[in-house]
């Protein structure tokens, strides 16, 4: 045993160029050609029944058009056999298409490439036949069938690049079937009948209460961050959370609110049924709008809010109010920005002087001051109740107002 020659592998037999071969061998490779040309409809039959006894996935398709399919396939490489030309990025393409159809019409990929290989190899023994008959030469025969194996584990290749690139043309489908569903649902388009039908096809309990989300993206990357940072927070696939731009706002549905999203706002509606949600969505919207005016962050809510969601709200009277208690003020000059917003925060700190002077970093008493000027100038009395209402509110609308909305 140990003075045993290991076995070389088989050097590959390389396809010869026909013009280098003499007249005789040339003549030899047109009668193999031809006598497989009259062998068309034994290959069809015999590739029916290897197909029906050994690729069940085949099971869509009629006889006829395997067996079509078949005489295609032979045509095919009797083509390149003719010219003996190995498969060119020509026959990659049909390879790609015919790969593609037979998936449209329900055969799997996998099935398709099984069907190649039993093509290829009855193809090659019909070859064997024939080439006994018209006396091919051995070598030349060798060389055809290691290229006829070579490029059927290229086939392979290709059928894997079509089952990729089908995952993924499935994938952006789910993906807009699953915004199509989260957008009819938030906003408020679909009826409940469709909502209640539909939820299980999107991994959701039409039983259950599920809470609407809002928050904003300025780009689908800050989308995309927005949606991976919800679903961490939900422990839930990012693809599997779901997400539409309803409006300006990007909406998601979640079976509960997230604990925190660090680096994001998300305003979170109550908990609804699942056909009640456009409402909920509609309160995460108001939310949203009135956490952005006032600068906020993370996750908040309307309780959360206390009444600033007011500041946002009576046009008309927050026009003739602030005509009525800051004329006067407006026009005190430079100084109406440092009573505006000594005002502002001892509100905020609840009319602590102290307090708001260390925030504005002044003295106590020039808190007092500025605040008693603001009084003077506004007619507000900030130790009447519905004047310290009236002044917070104005006071806050002004600054919101100043402030530019974000997309």
């Amino acid at each position: 045993m140990e003075n045993e020659t290991p076995m070389a592998w088989p050097v590959r037999r390389r396809m010869p160029d026909l013009t280098t071969l003499d007249e005789p061998a040339r003549a030899k490779v047109t009668a193999a050609v031809e006598r497989l040309r009259t062998l068309r409809e034994v290959f069809g039959d015999r590739f029916l029944a290897q197909a029906r006894e050994h690729v069940p996935g085949y099971s869509p398709l009629s006889d006829e058009e395997i067996r079509a399919s078949a005489r295609r396939f032979m045509d095919i490489l009797l083509a390149e056999l003719s010219s003996l030309r190995v498969p060119d990025a020509a026959l990659r393409e049909v390879l790609g298409e015919y790969a593609a159809e037979r998936v449209a019409r329900g055969v799997p990929l996998d099935a398709v490439s099984i069907g190649y290989q039993l093509g290829s190899r009855e193809m090659l023994a019909l070859l064997d036949q024939v080439a006994a008959d018209v006396d091919l030469p051995p070598g030349l025969l060798l060389a055809v069938h290691d290229s006829t194996w070579e490029f059927a584990n290229e086939a392979a290749s290709v059928f894997a690049r079509v089952k990729h690139r089908l995952v993924l043309e499935q994938a952006h489908f789910d993906a807009e079937r699953r915004s199509a569903y989260a957008g009819g649902v938030l906003g408020g388009a679909y009826p409940a009948e469709r909502i209640n039908r539909d939820a299980a096809v999107f991994g959701l309990d039409p039983q259950a209460h599920h809470v609407a989300l809002a928050a904003r993206a300025a780009s689908a990357a800050e989308a995309d961050a927005v949606r991976r940072a919800i679903a961490r927070a939900v422990h839930l696939p990012p693809d599997r959370l779901l997400l539409a731009q309803v409006g300006t706002s990007l909406g998601f549905i979640a079976s509960k609110p997230p604990d925190a999203v660090a680096g994001h706002l998300v305003a979170v509606g109550p908990a609804l049924p699942l056909d009640r949600l456009a409402d909920g969505f509609d309160e995460a919207v108001l939310v949203l709008e009135t956490a952005e005016r006032f600068g906020m962050s993370g996750i908040v809510r309307l309780p959360d809010l206390g009444p600033r969601p007011l500041v946002l709200a009576g046009g008309r009277t927050a026009a003739g109010l602030e005509t009525r208690h800051m004329t006067a003020l407006d026009e005190a000059g430079r100084s109406r920005h440092e009573m505006e917003e000594t005002a502002r925060v001892y509100l905020e700190c609840d009319q602590q002087a102290s307090q708001a002077a260390r925030r504005l970093a002044v003295h106590p008493n020039t808190v007092r001051y500025r605040v008693s000027r603001f009084q003077h100038l506004t007619g507000l009395d900030l130790r009447c109740t519905e004047d310290l209402v009236t002044a917070w509110w104005l006071l806050n609308r002004r600054r919101t107002a100043r402030q530019p909305r974000e997309a």
